[in-house]
């Protein structure tokens, strides 16, 4: 019952997605305009036929008058025989004197079922049952022509139709093949702004038509070019601004030394502390950026790092807890990272929640084909409208940041760094008021990649 629900469920979503599609709206668009142009031909071959049919008309009387002529008086059917093997027509005569048919199949006599298009004084034109047929009276006597059905003619016309939707069906083939190729650079667009909403930077569109689709993809790449290149010159100043600040950094602090003790002094080192610490987070959030080149991995004990936590933030209301860790829970990870993750974490949530809050709560379990880390907090929460700019770098929710509070919106922008590292995602569901929750999803069976303990000189 269950997989039968998930597949209506599956097919629902494949026709929705069929249905939305503009490759489909296209299709329709062509198959209706067909449809409109057979309606409109058809139309016009009605109307032509309308105005021409006088003119038919005077041809088929002029032809039966000759062909009845033909047949002499009385009528001779032996004549009337070789007429109707040499024109395709079953001939029947009937008067009070003489009555004859070349067919063995006459139409009934009976004329109440009949359906005539055309009565003039002396001919009607008609049909009874697909046997269409001429009625001629002249004298006492009634002609009847019927055009007779020939059975090879029949089975050419079977074939045709056969043949006639054999080249519809390869016209809507080809049709089908055509539109996908004309919107291929659609998919390429879609598959382009997917990953570099993801963060890839580097991924490029092929530009390989010549059309409108040409011109949008490259300036989509360019587009794409130009973020990278403001990206990285954002990332570029920050470090330059940060290394340069070290040594006047540095020089303050010796020279702070040499100054009595006073207020003064202490509001000063407090400053070049602040300055230091926030200089350090810059650093090391470039450092985590770059992490992926210095990653040294290694089995984690999950359970036992996470017991480790609990005990150092044990004197800090309102303190931590474990819900649920299973007893045995290996990660795939560089271990300093990963307590800079939780660490970070962590201390958001102590510092956002009151000290009579209930303790943060940390639990561990697994979904599908991930390790998943819950943290949870009651604190003060975070506006649902600003979660999806938490973790750009200097992003804060409280735009009055005070030596209170602490931060400097990097925090969370390093842990999605740290996270991205080890292929895992991030997750932050938070009510206002009411309390936020950090899911860490790590890979379950992600092998252990060989470590490179190179150190990158830049950031020393």
């Amino acid at each position: 019952m269950f997989l039968s629900g998930v597949r209506d469920l599956a097919q629902m979503n494949w026709m929705n997605k069929l249905i939305k599609s503009v490759f489909t709206k296209l299709l329709v668009v062509i198959v209706l305009t067909g449809f409109c142009i057979n309606l409109l031909l058809l139309g016009f071959f009605f109307a032509f036929r309308k105005i021409t049919m006088a003119s038919y008309d005077q041809m088929i009387v002029q032809y039966v008058d000759y062909l009845i002529d033909d047949l002499g008086t009385p009528p001779s059917v032996e004549r009337a025989r070789r007429i109707s093997r040499q024109s395709l027509l079953s001939i029947r005569y009937q008067s009070p004197e003489l009555s004859w048919s070349t067919s063995d199949n006459p139409l009934p006599e009976d004329i109440s079922n009949y359906r005539f298009w055309h009565e003039s004084s002396n001919i009607r034109a008609g049909s009874y049952r697909g046997r269409h047929f001429i009625m001629v009276s002249r004298g006492d006597g009634k002609f009847t022509f019927e055009l007779t059905r020939f059975v090879p003619h029949d089975k050419r016309i079977t074939w045709l139709i056969a043949v006639l939707f054999a080249l519809l069906a390869l016209a809507f083939f080809i049709a089908h093949l055509m539109i996908r190729w004309i919107l291929r650079p659609v998919k390429w667009l879609n598959e382009g702004v997917q990953q570099v909403s993801g963060g890839n930077l580097d991924h490029r569109i092929p530009e390989e038509r010549r059309d409108e689709f040409r011109d949008l993809a490259a300036a989509f790449n360019t587009m794409t070019d130009r973020i990278r290149d403001m990206l990285h010159a954002k990332e570029q100043l920050l470090l330059d601004v940060s290394h340069e600040l070290r040594t006047p950094i540095t020089r303050m602090k010796v020279a702070l030394e040499m100054i009595t003790e006073s207020r003064l002094k202490d509001n000063i080192a407090e400053d070049l502390a602040e300055m230091e610490d926030m200089v350090s987070e810059i650093l090391d959030t470039a450092r985590s950026s770059k992490t992926n080149h210095y990653m040294i991995w290694e089995p984690i004990d999950i359970g036992n790092l996470i017991q480790k936590f609990v005990s150092e933030y044990a004197q800090r209301p309102p303190g931590v807890k474990v819900i649920d860790i299973p007893e045995t829970v290996e990660l795939a990870g560089d271990p300093e990272k990963v307590k800079i993750l939780l660490r970070n974490i962590l201390d958001n949530a102590i510092k956002y929640s009151n000290n009579d809050s209930r303790p943060v709560s940390i639990s561990v379990n697994h979904q599908t084909s991930h390790v998943v880390i819950k943290i949870e907090d009651k604190g003060i929460g975070i506006p649902r409208e600003v979660l999806p700019y938490i973790f750009e770098p200097f992003y804060r929710v409280d735009k009055s940041r005070s030596r209170n509070t602490g931060g400097y919106g990097l925090g969370l922008s390093m842990c999605k760094t740290i996270m991205d590292a080890h292929n895992g995602k991030i997750q932050v569901d938070s009510t206002l008021n009411i309390g936020t929750t950090v899911s860490l999803l790590f890979p379950e069976s992600q092998p252990i990649p060989p470590n490179d303990n190179t150190s990158d000189d830049l950031f020393s």
